[in-house]
């Protein structure tokens, strides 16, 4: 089973963080910025901090994407990150 693992700077504006192919893919987030106070959302292309689901920076939050689903993210700093791996 594939996988590919990054971390994704995120901002200010909605950020993407990963497409899936054609396959059902298992996509795992958590928000990279371990000791900072930043806060980041996850969520569709129109994500913002009302809308998104929060990262926790301990736990990961698990979504199960299906042929090209996009997932994007916001954060409250410019220096927001996010930590992805994705089971393909």
């Amino acid at each position: 089973m594939p996988t590919l693992s990054t971390t994704v700077a995120v901002g200010t504006s909605a950020t993407l963080l990963h497409q899936s192919q054609a396959n059902p893919e298992l996509v795992y987030l958590q928000d990279g910025d371990y000791d900072g106070s930043s806060l980041v959302y996850v969520g569709g292309s129109d994500v913002t901090a009302d809308t998104g689901i929060k990262l926790s920076k301990i736990n990961v939050t698990v979504f199960s994407l299906y042929e090209f689903d996009e997932l994007h993210a916001i954060s409250d700093s410019a220096s927001g990150e996010v930590r992805v791996i994705v089971v393909k």
